[in-house]
């Protein structure tokens, strides 16, 4: 809570000193994990009407948001998993004080449209994955981490052994959930917030919170950012309530204030 409060102080006493709304616009370059694009850029676009202030997003794996700051490409704004954004203050690679939990996501079921499942309990998620023929997950192998969260689910739900003969990994998104608009695969298990990612393909819904497994999401300032004001404003745009709506539309949770 008191991390949440300091966020709110540091934000007040920036734009106190240098408003974002007035004077020459601002370009704010965000790094970020892949999972929050979405909403983000939704959420940028009412932000640059209001202020004026242009964002760019470079949407990658949180393995390789850590891969691109400890290469030292520059950004503004950084979101990425918390481990990794706990490894990287470690390194002196942001700003002191600027890290503060933004969002987090769970695990669902992607489908072809049309198709009904039911994940109202454990036993009938349970029973949906079981009936199926083939299911995918993403490979975990590029960074991204709804691959690992999607096994420990399966582990939660006792059915690692049971789903391993028809599981077929997806190298990525939008190539996993083109297969299931095909009928090719029945079931995906992905970032909630990146369901959906193709034509002919929804979103079933979460699994049930007793199995659900989250990633946990950080924003930080990098220490290369010697002018924060307009990232803290933004970060202070995507924390307020009115727009709670988009990140619930995305399939995220957002945390803090």
């Amino acid at each position: 809570m008191f991390r949440h409060f300091r966020l709110s102080a540091m934000v007040a006493a920036t734009c106190l000193l240098a408003p974002v709304t007035s004077g020459r616009a601002s370009e704010i370059k965000v790094l970020n994990a892949n999972a929050l694009t979405i909403a983000m850029k939704e959420l940028a676009a009412e932000f640059t009407r209001e202020t004026g202030n242009q964002v760019a997003f470079v949407g990658v794996t949180p393995g390789q948001v850590e891969q691109r700051i400890k290469a030292g490409e520059v950004y503004d704004l950084v979101i990425t998993a918390t481990a990794s954004a706990e490894t990287l203050e470690k390194e002196g690679k942001w700003r002191a004080g600027t890290r503060h939990p933004l969002a987090r996501v769970g695990i669902g079921f992607a489908v072809r449209d049309g198709v009904k499942v039911d994940l109202s309990t454990v036993e009938s998620t349970r029973k949906a994955l079981l009936d199926a023929k083939t299911i995918t997950y993403s490979n975990s192998s590029g960074g991204g981490l709804s691959g690992i969260n999607a096994q420990k689910v399966l582990v939660n739900l006792g059915l690692t052994d049971a789903v391993k003969a028809k599981t077929r990994l997806s190298e990525n998104l939008a190539d996993g959930q083109a297969l299931i608009a095909k009928g090719e695969i029945e079931i995906g298990l992905f970032n909630v917030s990146e369901i959906p990612r193709a034509p002919g393909v929804v979103r079933a819904g979460p699994v049930p919170a007793a199995v659900q497994v989250y990633i946990d999401y950080d924003s930080a300032v990098p220490a290369t950012n010697a002018a924060p004001e307009a990232a803290l404003a933004l970060l202070k745009y995507f924390h307020r309530p009115a727009s709670r709506p988009t990140w619930d539309k995305a399939g995220l949770e957002v945390v803090g204030d």
